[in-house]
C-alpha cells in the first residue's frame, strides 16, 4: 500500500530530485538543523491545536511547551551554528508577537466568520483514505493521506467548512491564489471520504508573519498618530495602555483619556481594515473536485512507478529556498554526495505533524 501525501505532490511536480531525497516514497530525508520556516509553522499549528482544543489552553502556554520540546530535539541532534541560534531566536520573537496579537483579534473580532459564530467540530485530523481511479472506484493500494487543520460549524446557518490555516508574508498576494489551492481541494476529498458530513468549502484563516509596528512615544507623551504606521486598532490600544498606565492607574479613567485623546486615530485604524488576520470562505464546485480527483491519481501513478525519472528542475523559486540546495550543487559537480547527506540530514521521522507546511518554507511566503 502507498500513502500519498500533498505535500509530496507537491514537490514531486516543481523538483524530482528534491522529491527523490525527502519523500518517504524513496530516501525520506529531512535536514538535521530545523529548517527556520518549519519551526515557525509549527509552532503556529501546535498552539492554534491546543487554542482550539477542548482544554482551550491560551497561546503562549503553549507556545513554552513546544520551545522546550523543541530545544531537547535540538540538543539531541547536536549545537546549532551561531547563525543559526540567532535565526531560531528572531524567529521565537516573531511567534510570540504574531500569537499574542491574534488572541487580542480574536477576542474583539465580530465578524461573520469570527470565533463567536462558530464551533470548532474536529481539529487536526489525520486521515487515510483511497484514492479513486478514473471510474470512480477505490483503489486498494493507493492512498492519500495527511492531516487537515480541523471542521468548523457556523452556528448561523449550520453548514461545516474545512478549516486551514495560513500563515504569508503578504495577505493579498495569497489570497489571490486560494482558488487554486490543491493542498485544501485534496482535504475537501478526504474529508468528504472520511467524515459523515460534507463540507460547502475551505475556511481560511490567514495570519501574516508580521508583528504589529509599536507607536513611537513623543517627547509630548503622547503615541504617535502617523497614518503610515503598520498596526491594527488591538495593537495601538495595548501600546496606548501600555503608555499611559502611570499617568492613570485606574483603568476606567486611562480608557476615556485614550478615547478622547486617540479615538479619532483608532476609527482610522478600523477604517483602514485589519491587515494582519482574514477570513476567506473559499466553495469549491463539483467539476472542480472532479478534475482534482483525476489530477491526483495521475500523479500518483508517477510517484509510486519505480522506473519515474528522476532529474532537478533549477529555477530562482525552486533552488533559492530549498533545503536540499547542497546535495544538489554536489550532484551537479560530481562530488560525493553521499558525505552531504550523511552529515546534514536524517531520516524523516513517519509522516510529521507539519509536514503539509513544507511549501512555507519553499517560496517564503505561504504553507
Amino acid at each position: 500500500m502507498y500513502e500519498i501525501h500533498i505535500s509530496d505532490i507537491r514537490t514531486f511536480k516543481s523538483c524530482r530530485r528534491k522529491w527523490n531525497w525527502s519523500s518517504p516514497l524513496r530516501e525520506g530525508l529531512e535536514p538535521s538543523v530545523p529548517y527556520v520556516p518549519f519551526f515557525t509553522g509549527r509552532a503556529i499549528h501546535y498552539c492554534l491545536e491546543n487554542f482550539y482544543g477542548p482544554k482551550h489552553t491560551p497561546m503562549l502556554e503553549s507556545l513554552s511547551v513546544f520551545l522546550e520540546v523543541e530545544k531537547g530535539e535540538m540538543e539531541r541532534v547536536g549545537k546549532l551554528w551561531p547563525q543559526e541560534s540567532e535565526l531560531i531566536a528572531e524567529q521565537i520573537v516573531l511567534i510570540n508577537g504574531m500569537l499574542q496579537h491574534y488572541t487580542e483579534w480574536v477576542e474583539q473580532d465580530i465578524s461573520k466568520w469570527s470565533d463567536k459564530n462558530l464551533d470548532f467540530w474536529k481539529l487536526e485530523t489525520e486521515f487515510s483514505v483511497p484514492l479513486r481511479t478514473p471510474n470512480g472506484r477505490p483503489s486498494p493500494r493507493v492512498f492519500l493521506a495527511g492531516r487537515f487543520d480541523g471542521v468548523v460549524r457556523r452556528k448561523d446557518d449550520g453548514s461545516y467548512w474545512l478549516l486551514e490555516h495560513k500563515t504569508t508574508r503578504s495577505i493579498s498576494e495569497l489570497v489571490s491564489s486560494l482558488d487554486n489551492d490543491e493542498q485544501a481541494g485534496a482535504y475537501l476529498i478526504a474529508a468528504g471520504e472520511l467524515l459523515s458530513i460534507q463540507p460547502t468549502g475551505v475556511l481560511y484563516n490567514v495570519m501574516r508573519k508580521k508583528i504589529p509596528t509599536e507607536p513611537m512615544l513623543l517627547q509630548s507623551g503622547l503615541l504617535s498618530q502617523n497614518k503610515q504606521i503598520d498596526t491594527t486598532v488591538y495593537a495601538y490600544i495595548r501600546a496606548a495602555q501600555r503608555a499611559h498606565e502611570a499617568d492613570f492607574p485606574d483603568l476606567k479613567e486611562r480608557n476615556k483619556f485614550i478615547m478622547d485623546q486617540y479615538g479619532e486615530f483608532l476609527q482610522h485604524l478600523m477604517d483602514q481594515g485589519n491587515k494582519f488576520f482574514l477570513r476567506v470562505p473559499i466553495y469549491r464546485t463539483g467539476m472542480e473536485m472532479q478534475q482534482l480527483q483525476h489530477d491526483l491519481w495521475t500523479v500518483a501513478l508517477e510517484m509510486v512507478r519505480p522506473s519515474t525519472p528522476i532529474y532537478p528542475a533549477p529555477s530562482w523559486n525552486n533552488c533559492k529556498f530549498c533545503h536540499f540546495r547542497s546535495p544538489c550543487l554536489a550532484t551537479n559537480s560530481g562530488a560525493d554526495v553521499g558525505i552531504i547527506l550523511d552529515n546534514e540530514y536524517r531520516k524523516r521521522e513517519p509522516w510529521q505533524t507539519f509536514t503539509e507546511l513544507e511549501e512555507e518554507g519553499s517560496n517564503g511566503k505561504t504553507n
